[in-house]
């Protein structure tokens, strides 16, 4: 049985804020509705690592811009097909729990993948499908939501700091506040861990292996807030 593709700590670290670069360099040449919002969410499924797009709003067909074990820059379309009534129904999509009504309409997962030969036409690509789910008018330039992402691109570069002597994978659900639950770290030989936000400043880290153990706690500067202050805040 083929062992599913995890992302390592130095990858996650290094891969997440490339990813949100690439998508705002290319926003700027695309546009959505005025009143649409959306959430960047890690993710690593069926041999992909990267950001799930997730609007907030219904639909059938969410995005994800990724890597895939093979280094291949791709974008992924899931699409819930309504089409046949006897599969499998679903309990959740995107962490988010799926109603009865919703569910019955959703019964066929399908999976689309494009490659492209660089991180840049893969970023403009998602964008151009997800204005082509959205429509509607007025409409705005694309905003990312970056602060809680930034803290997030610091534990993981600080956690790496503390585990590069092992550098475990680390798993991505795609759930919403993911971090505050718990980020699942794994090593070798049974050691284990886990990366914990307590806030969006505060940070936690855990790790356990044969030879050692780590528990530190750290705090991290967001926007609009210097790092004296989140010390004095921590």
């Amino acid at each position: 049985m083929l062992k599913p593709f995890q992302p390592r700590l130095s990858e996650a670290k290094t891969l997440l804020p490339l990813l949100r670069a690439q998508l705002a360099a290319a926003a700027p040449r695309h546009s959505l509705p005025a009143d649409l919002s959306f959430d960047l969410l890690p993710i690593v499924k069926d041999g992909l690592f990267g950001y799930e797009i997730v609007p907030d709003r219904s639909t059938h067909t969410f995005l994800t811009i990724g890597c895939s074990e093979a280094g291949d820059a791709v974008l992924r379309q899931t699409l819930y097909d309504s089409s046949a009534p006897g599969a499998l129904r679903l309990a959740a999509v995107a962490g988010r729990a799926v109603s009865r009504s919703d569910c019955n309409a959703r019964h066929v997962v399908q999976q689309r993948d494009s490659r492209f030969a660089d991180w840049p036409s893969a970023a403009d690509a998602a964008w151009a499908q997800l204005v082509a789910l959205f429509p509607g008018k007025p409409r705005r330039s694309i905003a990312l939501p970056l602060t809680l992402h930034g803290s997030l691109d610091e534990a993981l570069a600080i956690a790496y700091s503390h585990l590069s002597r092992w550098d475990p994978f680390i798993l991505f659900f795609g759930l919403p506040d993911e971090a505050q639950r718990g980020l699942e770290l794994k090593g070798a030989d049974g050691a284990h861990g886990e990366l914990v936000s307590r806030r969006p400043d505060m940070w936690v880290l855990r790790w356990k292996s044969v030879d050692a153990v780590i528990c530190e706690e750290w705090a991290v500067a967001l926007p609009g807030q210097d790092t004296a202050s989140a010390l004095a805040q921590a």
